[in-house]
């Protein structure tokens, strides 16, 4: 394996935060032709992530040390936004590729070395839980167990699997070529993801590959905290801004349409721009957009200032990040619901996205990271509250 030092990579001059805007717009035509199939066929199309990783968007949080842009946290949520204005499963998939390679700038240096030796990004799933079953055995460990929901692993290179050593969470890279995928993936909703089970049994991993998890999701205690960009000293929770980003795409896609139906929908003869209660709808929605992007970028901009002072999350701090999450992702599932109870029934046309698009918020919505409305809402304003942790939360806070 060869060593590599900065001076081996040369970061390109289109890696700019303005050049992958660009390049994400420039992909959203052809995102929202391939998604009502890639949706039917359950995983995103190879030759558009192909094309998604070539433009450098994957690396865009990649130390520059490595070759990628070392952008930070407004210039990946701007991004993730766009594409998912083409399409809410593409946009999950790259969010979260580009938010592995993050944690993947977090482990022992001779394994970031092995894993940018051949460029500046790495296709990597994961699966929060449940853990796997990990022995110790000389060199590294053997890893057996059964993970859900590794969405992207299709067009994975690797997969980040946990598992307890000694009854320490742990978060292992293992190669997708060296599991079992299982085609269990069959879902009404973000059906493009193609977030499907994968299964190991005994297989060894070497030292270093693995990680405790405490570590890599802390501000400081990883071994990445040496890079230069800022976000590898931001604690992990930092990052909890991406996934609602794709809510807010999401939503900017249903308003464009919803716009363009209140000129071409004519119920009875008569445009829906000239009823007052369907320029009412889409006005709703516009500014609830609005509003929601709002709330996403100041508590950024708070996350970004407490990172860069090294002040650390405190239970209040972090409450307040998981309600704005949920007032983005709940705000934008609403808002979608509302503009397709206006716009028609020629919206439930087989080749409509606008159903596709509300469909997916409301299941991104369900997630357990962060948006289940019930769980989470209780245990935020507890936090926000000063009543502290409860018997039921996470032992490990992002």
């Amino acid at each position: 394996m060869k060593s590599i030092i900065a001076s081996e990579y040369q970061v390109s001059d289109s890696l700019t935060a303005e050049a992958l805007y660009q390049a994400a717009r420039d992909l959203v035509p052809d995102i929202r032709a391939r998604a009502r199939a890639m949706a039917q066929a359950g995983r995103l199309d190879d030759d558009l992530v192909d094309r998604i990783g070539q433009a450098g968007i994957f690396g865009m949080q990649v130390p520059r040390r490595w070759g990628g842009a070392g952008l930070g946290l407004h210039e990946a949520h701007k991004v993730i936004e766009i594409l998912a204005s083409g399409d809410c499963a593409t946009a999950w998939v790259s969010g979260f590729y580009i938010l592995h390679n993050m944690l993947l700038s977090r482990y022992p240096e001779h394994v970031q070395e092995a894993l940018y030796s051949e460029g500046p990004s790495v296709r990597a799933a994961a699966v929060w839980a449940p853990p796997g079953k990990v022995k110790k055995v000389d060199g590294g460990y053997e890893l057996s167990g059964r993970w859900p929901y590794a969405s992207g692993v299709y067009h994975a290179d690797f997969v980040m699997l946990p598992g307890l050593v000694e009854e320490v969470p742990y978060w292992f890279i293992v190669p997708v070529k060296q599991v079992t995928i299982l085609n269990d993936w069959d879902m009404t909703a973000m059906a493009g993801t193609g977030s499907a089970t994968v299964t190991t049994d005994s297989l060894f991993i070497p030292d270093g590959w693995g990680a405790p998890t405490t570590k890599l999701v802390s501000a400081t205690e990883h071994g990445g905290a040496g890079h230069d960009e800022a976000i590898y000293r931001y604690n992990f929770s930092a990052f909890l801004m991406m996934t609602p980003s794709i809510a807010i795409g999401g939503l900017m896609h249903a308003v464009e349409i919803g716009r363009e139906k209140l000129d071409t929908s004519k119920p009875y003869g008569i445009a829906r721009i000239n009823r007052a209660l369907s320029r009412v709808r889409w006005a709703d929605a516009y500014q609830r957009l609005r509003t929601i992007r709002l709330i996403r970028d100041a508590s950024t901009d708070e996350i970004i200032e407490n990172g860069d002072a090294g002040v650390p999350a405190s239970l209040e701090s972090e409450g307040r990040i998981g309600l704005d999450t949920i007032s983005v992702v709940h705000g934008a599932a609403n808002a979608a619901r509302l503009r397709i109870d206006g716009a028609g029934s020629s919206s439930y046309r087989g080749g409509d996205a606008l159903p596709r698009v509300v469909a997916d918020l409301s299941m991104i919505a369900t997630h357990i990271l962060g948006y289940d409305y019930d769980v989470l809402m209780e245990r935020n304003a507890r936090w926000v509250l000063g009543l502290g942790l409860g018997p039921e939360d996470a032992t490990i806070r992002l």
